[in-house]
């Protein structure tokens, strides 16, 4: 964008320039300070007077439209493949920014969990679709889609790879003396990426790979956004 002013520079009652600024449809104004304070040594001060223009923005929140889906005690498959996954938008692109999971089964065990992308859909198995929640009422509904597996997926997405691999353990409700971990996965922290997905295809999933967790009953939280 062009830099540029009137030409007119505010001036003192002795005529020497002041600080000031260009505004747009009014011309160059004198900068406005803040009440004149002492420092330590006596000498004055005044702050620069800074005012927020759009007060849409909160300096203590996010901006972006955020969305969150939750299922609870998913009974996970034989030989589980995608337990859980998050496809793109056709008209938003999909920010990952949390996920959570934690879970039990009948055996205390510890499960291999792998997040991993797919650049195709799913196709079959049996799943529901959580309900997508806003994080705010004024956004618009959610265009992500998430679906939590009862059944494995009949033919799988095609894989890109693997982002992440860990075990969790799992406690046995009945018998257990020590609790449930759970795993806790940012993404989209300091200058990090978030996991992207472009387009109406692409997948993130939860994947068990190919084990039988008997008695498998899995809570996953997923937060995200989109713009």
């Amino acid at each position: 964008m062009p830099y540029f002013t009137d030409g007119s520079i505010p001036r003192d009652t002795t005529g020497f320039p002041v600080g000031s600024v260009y505004v747009p449809g009014t011309g160059t104004v004198a900068a406005q300070g803040g009440s004149v304070l002492l420092d330590s040594g006596g000498e004055p001060y005044a702050p620069e007077i800074a005012q927020l223009i759009n007060s849409s923005v909160s300096l203590t929140d996010g901006v972006k439209a955020t969305y969150s889906a939750t299922i609870s005690a998913l009974a996970s498959a034989a030989t589980c493949t995608d337990l859980f996954t998050i496809t793109g938008s056709a008209t938003k692109t999909v920010r990952v920014t949390r996920l959570e999971i934690s879970g039990e089964a009948t055996t205390a065990v510890s499960a291999q969990i792998v997040l991993l992308v797919r650049s195709t859909a799913n196709l079959t198995g049996t799943s529901t679709t959580p309900t997508v929640v806003p994080h705010d009422s004024n956004n618009a509904a959610g265009t992500a889609v998430a679906r939590a597996y009862t059944v494995n997926p009949g033919t799988l997405g095609t894989l890109v790879g693997n982002i992440r691999s860990d075990f969790l353990f799992l406690s046995a409700p009945a018998t257990a003396t020590v609790g449930a971990e759970k795993l806790f996965l940012d993404f989209g922290v300091g200058s990090a990426q978030a996991i992207v997905l472009r387009g109406a295809t692409q997948v993130l999933a939860v994947n068990l790979a190919a084990a039988t967790v008997t008695g498998g009953s899995f809570d996953i939280n997923l937060t995200w956004t989109e713009e």
